[in-house]
């Protein structure tokens, strides 16, 4: 495997990635789902998506966009921000799920919990005309599945979440 593709993919998700870490640091914040449910009883998305952490994470992967967009060329600054605003409606897409599984915040829904935002940032790269071999996306998928549990076990540890998923 050629590392340096493994690093490329690293760059050309690292928008995502810093959009996807960037909504935790807003912790409250007006629900995007306006605190409706459906007719299930349940809430659309629920507290932890908020119009705050949106607006946040967008700004958080729209500045790692511009950097890559520097070092790659000015269209992955187009890609990223793309691919920042598809990790955001993965997640979302994501809490959906889970809301409709009868999971609440903070509930574990393994796969889900750690690809949402991958998927749904390749999805949107994909869309915008970016070219994205099945490598790459496995490479980012793996790192980011094993990502998420170190980084939230860590969290756990560090009393910055009250679950260590």
């Amino acid at each position: 495997m050629d590392i340096q593709l493994l690093l490329y993919s690293l760059a050309i998700y690292s928008p995502a990635l810093a959009a996807n870490g960037g909504a935790t640091f807003i912790s409250e914040g007006k629900p995007i789902d306006l605190g409706k449910s459906l007719r299930d009883g349940r809430r659309i998305l629920g507290d932890g998506k908020t119009f705050e952490g949106f607006l946040f994470a967008m700004t958080f992967g729209s500045t790692v966009s511009i950097g890559i967009g520097r070092l790659l060329g000015e269209v992955w600054t187009f890609y990223g921000i793309m691919a920042a605003l598809g990790a955001l409606v993965g997640d979302m897409i994501g809490a959906f799920i889970k809301r409709r599984m009868g999971l609440k915040r903070g509930e574990r829904a393994l796969g889900l919990d750690q690809l949402d935002f991958v998927l749904g940032s390749t999805a949107f790269m994909l869309l915008a005309g970016a070219k994205i071999t099945l490598v790459q996306f496995l490479f980012i998928a793996l790192l980011s599945f094993a990502l998420h549990l170190v980084t939230n076990a860590a969290a756990y540890r560090l009393k910055i979440k009250r679950v260590p998923w």
